[in-house]
């Protein structure tokens, strides 16, 4: 059995940017290694903080403010210093030490949300996507963690593990998750039968969480690039995961949404099987 364990990560306001759902995968040892190590780095005495989030870390804002003096007038040592701390964290994600048949690698997929809030305008797409894009990012993850579980069995027939998610908890969605997971197994076989099971934790008590956080916000950024939204250089904290740990990072766009609303009928649960055949052969490389 693989745990994925998946985080979201979007832009503010809603009709700009990415809303990107993603994190870890991991399987045999890594993960348990993966708790030690993080552990260790947030108790380190130059950091010592209950908890590592990217946001934060990079808004220098609720753990991180002992680092600034002032959140919104950052100096260049302060930026340096923030810095410094994510690059250690994903360091450890993807510096990981492997065992034969263990792994760990960095997945997600980002939904363009100019495009979504644009096509939800019409009041029939919204029926079908949603008023927001969570739900279909989440289950577009899912969806891509069991391909990646096919393309690695299609690839050595001897690996047969399915996949099971564990996702951060949200107040205003966890209620629905658990359904709208066991819905999205009925309506997707040829997935389904590459996923496991579902739980949900707090991702401040939760080491795999958090570096599904850290991931998730550097493939954000990173789609920013990648589709021309900001002139800016990759970050090297996603140099780091691109060189050593990250497997498949996908984006949604309007015409992949225009398409889902006129294959499924209003409150219908995602049907999203045709993914698992695909070569992925538009795959955002850098």
């Amino acid at each position: 059995m693989i745990g994925s364990y998946m985080d979201e990560s979007f832009d503010i306001p809603p009709n700009h940017g990415i809303f990107a759902v993603g994190g870890i995968m991991a399987r045999g040892v890594p993960i348990f290694e993966l708790e030690r190590r993080w552990e260790k780095l947030l108790k380190r005495p130059d950091i010592d903080i209950e908890y590592f989030k990217a946001s934060q870390c990079q808004a220098g804002t609720k753990q991180f403010k002992k680092f600034v003096s002032d959140p919104k007038n950052i100096t260049p040592s302060e930026r340096t210093r923030l810095d410094s701390i994510s690059l250690e964290f994903l360091d450890t994600i993807a510096h990981m030490p492997l065992e034969p048949n263990s792994f760990l690698v960095a997945t997600g997929i980002g939904v363009v949300q100019e495009d979504f809030y644009e096509v939800i305008k019409d009041d029939y797409a919204r029926s079908v996507l949603g008023n927001s894009p969570y739900f279909l990012a989440y289950h577009l993850a899912m969806i891509q963690c069991a391909w990646s579980m096919k393309t690695m069995h299609d690839d050595d027939k001897r690996f047969d593990d399915s996949v099971s998610f564990i996702c951060d908890l949200c107040e205003e969605h966890s209620d629905a998750s658990y359904e709208a997971y066991r819905l999205l197994k009925e309506k997707n076989p040829k997935a389904a039968a590459y996923m496991g099971v579902y739980g949900a934790e707090d991702e401040k008590q939760c080491f795999p969480l958090q570096a599904a956080d850290a991931v998730i916000y550097e493939i954000r950024r990173a789609f920013h690039v990648a589709l021309g939204q900001r002139k800016e250089q990759l970050r090297k904290q996603f140099n780091i995961l691109d060189n050593k740990a990250l497997f498949a990072m996908q984006h949604c766009s309007k015409k992949n949404l225009l398409h889902i609303v006129a294959t499924h009928k209003p409150g219908e649960p995602f049907k999203l099987d045709e993914i698992m055949d695909d070569k992925f052969n538009e795959d955002i490389r850098f």
